[in-house]
């Protein structure tokens, strides 16, 4: 008998009977009041972006970074990056955070889910769909089920720059792991914590420890993940652990193949929320740009953080090719066509603008300093603070 996926559900919310305690991810937030705070950090996370100086040393790039860069010869791309900070300056936080809610609840037209209703057991959330258009199809021997909860998502460098999924149950850590190796993926990015606030948020699917391995499937349909590094990014960004696997399988011709994989987990943002204001997302980034193959990037529900941080490089590609994006909507529309209720919040969608704002105004800040010409300066202290007191960052 050939090997199925193991079929196991979870509901959006872990537990119908929690009533409002620890709401889930995939939730749509109350309409907030543009400016409302949220729970305070204390302030030794706050990093030297919290506070913009235009006379500050420049933030140092972190070693091993693969630059995200607009040549000085590029003057379509300098003209792109100065419409779309004059933009973010000029609408400031409480209009960015009305934009958003505007569109909060805006899917695709015309979108099917029909393989999300005929495989509910291997969907983590019930009122977290994947839509049939653009979806991963797995294609593996000894398997009979196509299905996973992930999208390919394109950006101007690919049309499969990135797979954005779910975290994985217990039942399809193999079906997540045939993915994998189909699409080449050389990149994985994780977004979440395997338990958060005392839910089980992902599956714990590689092995952990330095020199050991896990097993996948059974038989010539198995998959083999062994752990042969781990690391802290840098000394600017402790809290992503970066681990290497070497990925073992057998192709449809019985060969023994073999990758490596690159595994960043990000461990210190939060559920629905937004981390300290720093350059993490730009340095992750940094480090998978390279990749000619799909960029895998997976939070619990594959919606929120996933869809920020994709957003984040879908602005920056857009920006190095001279695409517009100014209009931010726009962009997050072309973004859920794609992966729908990606971005799931004010705060995230904020968020995208915070690192931008922070990477152009102050690590590249000699760069663009027209930028902050004349009121502009003000005007950038003033959103920093707003930002400040919507998010408590």
């Amino acid at each position: 008998m050939k090997p199925k996926q193991q079929r196991q559900q979870e509901h959006s919310s872990d537990n119908n009977n929690t009533g409002n305690q620890d709401k889930k991810e995939s939730e749509q937030p109350k309409a907030p009041s543009p400016l409302r705070p949220r729970k305070h950090k204390d302030a030794a996370d706050r990093t030297q972006a919290d506070s913009p100086n235009p006379n500050q040393k420049k933030q140092k790039k972190p070693s091993g970074e693969s630059s995200f860069r607009v040549p000085k010869s590029n003057s379509r791309a300098r003209e792109i990056v100065q419409a779309w900070v004059q933009r973010a300056l000029d609408m400031g936080v409480q209009n960015l955070v009305k934009e958003f809610q505007m569109l909060a609840k805006w899917i695709p037209d015309n979108m099917t889910c029909d393989e999300f209703l005929k495989n509910r057991e291997f969907n983590r959330y019930q009122d977290v769909p994947c839509q049939d258009d653009r979806r991963i199809v797995l294609n593996w021997p000894g398997v009979d089920n196509d299905y996973i909860h992930a999208n390919f998502v394109a950006t101007p460098n690919s049309d499969k720059r990135f797979i954005c999924t779910q975290g994985p149950l217990e039942g399809t850590q193999f079906a997540f792991w045939i993915m994998v190796v189909q699409e080449e993926v050389e990149s994985i990015i994780m977004l979440c914590n395997t338990m958060e606030c005392g839910k089980i948020k992902c599956h714990q699917y590689y092995p952990l420890e330095k020199n050991t391995s896990r097993v996948f499937g059974e038989g010539d349909s198995a998959i083999m993940v062994t752990t042969i590094d781990i690391k802290n990014l840098s000394a600017e960004d402790p809290f992503v652990r970066v681990s290497r696997f070497i990925v073992h399988w057998k192709n449809r011709s019985g060969e023994n193949q073999s990758r490596m994989i690159s595994h960043y987990q990000w461990e210190n943002w939060p559920d629905r929320g937004v981390p300290p204001t720093n350059l993490t997302a730009v340095n992750v980034l940094s480090h998978v740009r390279g990749s000619t193959k799909p960029i895998l990037v997976h939070c619990s529900a594959g919606i929120g953080r996933t869809g920020t941080i994709v957003a984040i490089a879908y602005v920056q590609e857009k920006m190095q090719a001279g695409l517009n994006c100014m209009d931010m909507n726009d962009l997050l529309k072309e973004l859920r066509s794609q992966r729908p209720y990606s971005i799931q919040n004010e705060y995230q969608y904020i968020y995208v603008h915070r690192v931008l704002l922070a990477y152009f105004l102050e690590r590249y800040a000699d760069r663009h300093s027209s930028c902050l010409q004349g009121e502009n300066s003000e005007k950038y202290k003033k959103w920093v603070e707003d930002y400040k007191l919507l998010t408590s960052t």
